[in-house]
């Protein structure tokens, strides 16, 4: 037989029981085990909107410990001093980053773990450099926002601006378009045959291109060549030598013109040119005289001085 407990004693256990029980859940509740070894990391921030004690502590997206309080400084500083519970499997450097990063779209924040590439590792009690990003939702909001009043003015504008005749036209442009759009769709549909031998044709056309692709590189060599052969030719200087050749024959034939020279007194002085000519003329008198009557002029003698005489 068991020996009868008093019920003081039954009501002092229970409240005992009670007691540890409801210490426990409490600093479950603010995220802290007081059971476990965790490493405790300070940082201090300007702001921790959606930030909450036993938010997430994450390292490549795993949960590696809790925020366990957030204090107000009371040096005037106006910041706040986080402390950090982590796991002490996470050797984490000094330098290292505790940035505050949304998780989700209803503003929850979770603090993410940034390591540096220093060698000292942390100790318990140790501060970690503190970083905000940004809440994206936030700002996608105010942008919404402002698109949204600016949609809010262009309505009131085209409301003000636009009368009923405006609308009217409108309303008549956007049929018109409408109908030349199914104009189009019916003439392509009844022209797709011919749309795809087109598009055929200019798929060999491609395919043939790049089948001869190697000879049209040659050829484009050849004409890049053929260009540098030409550039080396110096053609302008040939240009400009043959300018000089035709200033100088026009200086020459502007001088035969002026009748300087002799080449310019025989083309211009027509005395000398009938001269010439009457010379030419007894010259041709005297060789057909001369052809008719070589004795006149040439006298043979086969004996002498003296046979010479006689004759």
């Amino acid at each position: 037989m068991f020996p009868k407990v008093a019920n003081e004693v039954k009501v002092g256990v229970l409240a005992s029981i009670a007691i540890v029980l409801l210490v426990l859940g409490y600093n479950l509740m603010r995220g802290k085990n007081v059971f476990n070894r965790d490493k405790i990391y300070y940082s201090f921030y300007e702001q921790v909107d959606g930030l909450a004690l036993a938010s997430h502590v994450r390292y490549l997206g795993m949960n590696v410990g809790r925020v366990q309080e957030m204090v107000l400084l009371s040096d005037g500083s106006n910041r706040i001093r986080v402390s950090l519970h982590i796991s002490p499997a996470l050797q984490i450097p000094r330098g290292s980053v505790a940035r505050i990063v949304p998780i989700d779209l209803f503003g929850t924040k979770a603090v993410q773990i940034e390591l540096s590439e220093q060698g000292e590792i942390l100790r318990s009690g140790d501060t970690l450099v503190a970083a905000y990003e940004g809440d994206v939702i936030n700002e996608v909001k105010l942008r919404a926002a402002s698109i949204f009043t600016s949609l809010d003015s262009l309505v009131f504008v085209m409301n003000t601006t636009f009368d009923n005749e405006t609308r009217n036209q409108l309303k008549n442009s956007i049929a018109s378009i409408e109908h030349s759009l199914s104009v189009l769709d019916k003439s392509l549909a009844g022209n797709s045959g011919r749309l795809d031998r087109i598009f055929a044709n200019i798929e060999s056309i491609t395919g043939q291109i790049n089948q001869h692709r190697d000879e049209l590189e040659r050829i484009m060599s050849n004409l890049e060549q053929v260009s540098d052969t030409l550039k080396q030719a110096q053609i302008a200087e040939t240009m400009e030598q043959a300018r000089q050749a035709l200033e100088q024959t026009a200086a020459v034939m502007k001088k035969i013109n002026e009748g300087s020279g002799s080449l310019g007194l025989l083309v211009n002085d027509q005395k000398l040119y009938n001269n010439l000519e009457a010379s030419a003329r007894a010259l041709e008198s005297l060789l057909k005289d001369l052809q008719q009557n070589p004795g006149r002029y040439v006298q043979v003698s086969v004996f002498g001085k003296k046979e010479k005489d006689k004759k």
